[in-house]
């Protein structure tokens, strides 16, 4: 869990208010700016690592994100769809400092992702969640083989979705890097948009579960 959330209730929202106003700021600057000369929208680009870090509480606060582990949320998660992403700067400042960069940063994230499925399964288990519902995401979370194993189903992602990946470059790139230990580039030209269906992601649980216990016998060893 997010140390950030087991504050009183009363003071996250506070915070999390402060934070989303604090972040609005350099957007209404860079768009006033922009007016009379527009190559201030390009600001636009080291703006947005800003932005996701500050607005990050409030949206979970808010339920536009949920949780489903404390590295896998779900952009507005309803019966019908769940868009996961991994966790936001916010998430890796609170959640993966105490992680040493490289092999074992690497696993906890997918420990971590892998934790947030086993919780999707839980929830169409207790009937919370539809075995209809479509589940789809990045093929950032795992390679090809380990998604396909995992019951999921790649396919080119639409152009907007590319547009919204390299929105997003430079905390992919800062993120990807710590992963893999060393300074990386993200292809996320090459990204796959990965999709599963809660009854599909029901009969595959037990590949999740081993894959799991997997990474926690690395992880203890």
């Amino acid at each position: 869990m997010n140390n950030f959330y087991k504050q009183p209730k009363l003071l996250q929202w506070i915070e999390a208010l402060l934070f989303l106003i604090i972040g609005f700021l350099p957007a209404l600057y860079i768009i006033q700016m922009g007016f009379a000369q527009p190559l201030f929208y390009l600001l636009f680009i080291p703006y947005t690592p800003i932005s996701q870090f500050t607005s990050t509480p409030f949206f979970k606060l808010s339920g536009i994100y949920t949780y489903y582990s404390p590295m896998l949320l779900g952009y507005m998660a309803n019966n019908t769809q769940i868009d996961m992403h991994s966790g936001t700067s916010f998430d890796y400042l609170f959640v993966m400092k105490k992680f040493k960069k490289g092999t074992e940063f690497k696993n906890r994230i997918l420990m971590y992702h892998l934790e947030g499925l086993l919780k999707i399964i839980q929830s169409i288990e207790n009937k919370e969640i539809l075995e209809s519902v479509s589940i789809v995401g990045t093929s950032y979370f795992f390679n090809d083989r380990t998604i396909q194993k995992l019951g999921f189903e790649t396919k080119i992602p639409s152009v907007l979705y590319r547009i919204n990946l390299l929105a997003n470059f430079i905390d992919l790139f800062w993120m990807y890097s710590l992963a893999q230990g060393k300074l990386s580039i993200p292809k996320v030209w090459s990204a796959k948009k990965a999709g599963i269906t809660g009854a599909k992601l029901l009969e595959n649980k037990t590949q999740i579960i081993e894959l799991h216990n997997m990474l926690n016998k690395k992880m203890t060893a």
